[in-house]
């Protein structure tokens, strides 16, 4: 039976694999205007509930989903809210079933999710413009399938620190991948894992971020850990990818892990690039070359310097510009 001691150790592990969300002032940042945000729910079609947070308030602006990381959740997006607010574009982040406070959803597939977000772009004005989708680390399967399913709606898909399914050829492992591997395999030990690590997030917060630094890059662990705030976000990240229990977060790992359901060579009518850091230790750069071998026409974009979360901050206004014709 798994102890106390080696369930902490395993979620602390896979805590490791969150991209941090802290939150900068606009005025702090030299945005010209104050970052501004709205949370939402919309009820879908089946019943089930999808929330939501709206970044930048530029009704002409080009509409962006950005697809949180496993695990992760909408307030993730809040590391590059003044890039958001610079770029005049309309970000959309959205928890998945589960997560945050949106419905849990015991048996969905990847391939339910562009139902999903059809119906949360026709909520926002979108039922019959094109939009665009950032996926990032356990994000990267959602955008993937948006891209299979339905590339006559979108503008351009962005995959940034993509983590692909587990053991695909000619692909390094990531330093957590034997977690996930554990998880898929054994979803009660990583529910039972994961409600231990959020009790240590509420009584012992900064014990956990040390536990997580661990795992990071030094260029992730500089842009992260260097100032009280940051601390603050990845813990209100964190909390809030399981606030509604672990059940949500087990079965995303469990959906990333295994098979998508679609192929990555099936998808075409789309313009996808890839962004791929070259010190990632959790999405490791074969990974970023093995999707852009799959994906027809992809662009990939490699930053040597840049870690797992750095990735997306330090080109957070490149992958922006991609998404304004």
């Amino acid at each position: 039976m798994l102890t106390r001691r080696e369930a902490l150790a395993t979620s602390a592990a896979l805590f490791a694999s969150a991209l941090g969300s802290p939150v900068w002032a606009a005025s702090q940042l030299g945005c010209s205007r104050r970052v501004t945000f709205r949370d939402d729910r919309l009820r879908l079609a089946n019943g089930r509930c999808l929330s939501y947070r709206v970044y930048g308030q530029n009704p002409s602006g080009p509409l962006v989903f950005y697809f949180h990381g496993t695990p992760g959740s909408r307030l993730e997006l809040a590391l590059c809210d003044a890039e958001s607010c610079d770029s005049d574009a309309r970000i959309v982040a959205v928890d998945r079933p589960g997560m945050g406070r949106s419905s849990y959803y015991d048996n969905r597939r990847i391939s339910d999710w562009p139902c999903d977000i059809e119906q949360l772009a026709a909520a926002l004005g979108h039922a019959d413009i094109p939009f665009g989708i950032i996926g990032l680390s356990g994000g990267a399967p959602y955008a993937a399938a948006c891209a299979h399913q339905i590339p006559h709606r979108l503008t351009h898909v962005a995959i940034v620190s993509g983590h692909t399914p587990l053991g695909v050829c000619d692909t390094c492992p990531g330093n957590q991948d034997d977690l996930i591997d554990l998880i898929a395999r054994r979803p009660q030990l990583g529910k039972r894992a994961i409600k231990l690590i959020g009790r240590r997030l509420e009584r012992k917060p900064d014990k956990v971020i040390r536990k997580i630094c661990e795992n990071w890059s030094a260029a992730d662990e500089k842009l992260i850990l260097c100032t009280p705030i940051h601390h603050r976000q990845l813990i209100a990240n964190l909390g809030e990818a399981i606030r509604c229990g672990p059940a949500g977060l087990v079965t995303d790992v469990r959906l990333l892990a295994g098979c998508w359901g679609f192929q990555l060579c099936g998808i075409s009518g789309v313009p996808v690039s890839i962004w791929q850091g070259g010190c990632d230790p959790v999405a490791t750069p074969s990974m970023g070359r093995y999707f852009q071998q799959q994906i027809a026409g992809s662009d990939l974009i490699v930053d040597p310097r840049a870690g797992h979360v750095t990735m997306f901050k330090w080109h957070s206004r490149e992958i922006l510009s991609r998404f304004f014709g």
